[in-house]
């Protein structure tokens, strides 16, 4: 259960970043990645209930894009 937390927080975490909105977890002054995907996505979860709702959107859009795009994951929530 463990490892499919962190997959699925890392894909989260990726999904952000895919949509840009990895820029507000680190300073202005900085062009790399500075949080891990991991780290990135357990803010994004913990943000969930109080963020935009274009920007839920829009992240949820591309956090199922990137699910469909793993075999595991497809094949597990293929099923539900």
């Amino acid at each position: 259960m463990s490892a499919i937390a962190i997959a699925l927080l890392t894909i989260l975490g990726a999904a952000g970043e895919a949509i840009g909105i990895d820029k507000y977890l680190k300073t202005n002054t900085v062009k790399r990645r500075t949080l891990s995907l991991l780290n990135q996505g357990l803010f994004h979860y913990a943000a969930l209930p109080r963020m935009k709702e274009e920007r839920a959107e829009a992240l949820m859009a591309k956090f199922s894009e990137l699910l469909r795009e793993h075999r595991v994951f497809r094949e597990v929530f293929g099923l539900i």
